[in-house]
């Protein structure tokens, strides 16, 4: 019986509202997955979802419900569901979020390319442009960083996974040292042509994105968060978790699909602007050059001309120059001059 060989996992936070939503599906009479054995993490909530998974753990024996003592974070309840199944003694995981959406129609295919022991079921698609690229690995590592994309075979949680993926949450990106793992050994992956995971995101348009989505939901004082966290986005975490990948070439081959594919900036200039406003601008010259550093030659050449756009050249470009070679005090002025800055040169006297 397949209940016998998948573990299910599901995490939240103070997501009472999208959690019921989830449970609809997850225990309706159509759900395949309804009796199956799925642990609960919930990071400490305090908005009544421990009373309501109390509630369905009465309802239902399969449930087992776990309540950190304090929120641990998102990123790294992610990882804990996974290092739990590591010794949960079934032969795949399946880590769900609380806010998703579900088609079982195409449940019998997974129960097939289980059976065939796939190592990795994508059973989410909407980052691939065509069902032709379904093999294309630079299409398969971005759809693979939403977090209940992936049916994974519990063999390839092993302990340079499970160290690098706690080792990596600053990425946003932990699960994904399971894809690339799989992929610098060549393992099998399978990506349905229905999908049976919907990311919630382009579904809850009531939802606080700041509050709800960022690495600081949760987080009592958000001045006491790291530089690195604060900093970090979506095309940043994606270039630093692909660092682990053997063959360089397909890192840039999947920062390229990324963009290309219009899901996360819509097209190469705004990718380009956003980057140097992002970073460059703002002095973050680390983060910066580690997304540049992921791109092929040409991104670069084209990401070089958007720094020394002539346009801008006299607003951002001479101000960086002079702070590396000077040292400058600036000022903000103006409400429509964002970038601009007045430039002060503190002169040394000699005394």
């Amino acid at each position: 019986m397949l209940k016998l060989k998948l573990q299910i996992y599901l995490i939240t936070y103070n997501r009472l509202e999208y959690l019921k939503r989830t449970f609809s599906q997850i225990f309706s009479k159509e759900s395949p997955i309804r009796d199956f054995d799925i642990t609960i993490l919930d990071n400490a909530s305090t908005d009544g979802t421990y009373e309501f998974i109390e509630e369905y753990c009465r309802k239902f024996s399969n449930i087992k419900h776990i309540r950190h003592n304090v929120n641990i974070g998102g990123n790294a309840n992610i990882c804990r569901a996974f290092e739990m199944s590591a010794g949960s003694g079934k032969e795949y995981v399946w880590v769900l979020c609380d806010d998703d959406y579900y088609d079982w129609s195409n449940w019998e295919k997974v129960e097939k390319l289980i059976e065939e022991k796939i190592d990795i079921i994508c059973v989410s698609n909407y980052l691939f442009p065509n069902e032709n690229e379904f093999n294309n690995k630079s299409y398969q590592l971005p759809q693979l960083t939403f977090v209940p994309a992936g049916i994974y075979r519990t063999e390839l949680i092993t302990n340079d996974v499970i160290l690098n993926m706690y080792e990596n949450i600053f990425t946003m990106f932990q699960q994904s040292c399971i894809s690339i793992y799989a992929i610098n050994e060549n393992k099998k992956i399978k990506v349905l042509n229905k999908q049976i995971v919907d990311n919630g995101l382009y579904h809850n348009v009531y939802m606080d994105v700041k509050e709800n989505l960022s690495f600081s939901r949760g987080v009592d004082k958000k001045s006491f968060i790291s530089e690195r966290m604060s900093c970090r986005n979506w095309i940043l975490g994606l270039c630093n978790i692909t660092t682990l990948l053997k063959d360089k070439s397909l890192q840039r081959e999947t920062i390229e699909s990324v963009i290309s594919g219009g899901n996360i900036y819509k097209n190469w200039n705004k990718f380009f602007n956003s980057i140097v406003y992002d970073y460059f601008v703002k002095d973050k010259f680390n983060y910066f050059y580690e997304i540049y550093k992921s791109l092929n030659k040409t991104k670069k050449m084209k990401l070089f001309f958007t720094i020394f756009n002539p346009i801008d050249i006299s607003k951002r470009f001479i101000k960086k120059c002079l702070k590396f070679c000077f040292n400058i005090r600036t000022v903000e002025v103006g409400k429509d001059y964002k970038i601009s800055k007045v430039l002060f040169l503190k002169i040394k006297r000699k005394r």
